[in-house]
């Protein structure tokens, strides 16, 4: 039985500078190139060593086309719509002594920004007691969080509303005047 090349040897011969073929080397080692191993790759036995031409379908491409336009264009719509200034409107019900009839005035406040869904909780519970102190405490009841963390959907607000609406209040807290 001829004793093959290890793969130990095929590196050895890989990494020298003698330019002889892999024959040659392992004849000079009195070994055999291992010609045919036995594989268990399925696209090889399936193949059984036959080559095979793929071709790109021009419609696919195409498509990958129009999917990536469309994309962009949806993408730069998007930063549009970022860009553009949001607004909320807060109505303003009083109540008139004389005939107990409710007169509504309507107030904008105007968002540079969109809101996340808890900021949104904050503004509206701001816009439903606005001109009146709001407390931290009462934030963080409202959206279930220590106190602690609720300073930071103030903050966050602060920066989304155009001019200085929000305000700390004298005694603690914060007041959102319009």
């Amino acid at each position: 039985m001829p004793e093959y090349l290890s793969k130990e040897e095929v590196k050895q011969w890989r990494s020298s500078l003698e330019k002889i073929t892999l024959e040659e080397y392992a004849a000079r080692l009195g070994k055999v190139i291992e010609e045919e191993k036995r594989t268990n790759d399925i696209v090889d036995i399936v193949l059984k060593g036959n080559t095979v031409m793929s071709k790109a379908d021009d419609s696919s491409m195409i498509r990958s086309e129009k999917i990536t336009s469309i994309a962009k264009k949806t993408f730069e719509r998007e930063k549009e719509i970022a860009q553009a200034s949001f607004s909320a409107s807060i109505k303003d019900k009083k109540n008139k002594t004389d005939n107990k009839s409710k007169a509504t005035e309507d107030a904008e406040l105007v968002l540079n920004r969109s809101l996340t869904d808890r900021e949104q909780l904050v503004f509206d519970y701001f816009a439903k007691n606005r001109n009146k102190i709001v407390y931290a405490k009462d934030l963080a009841k409202l959206l279930e969080l220590p106190r602690d963390y609720v300073y930071k959907y103030i903050k966050n607000l602060r920066s989304k509303i155009d001019g200085d609406k929000l305000q700390n209040a004298d005694n603690g807290g914060y007041i959102l005047n319009v």
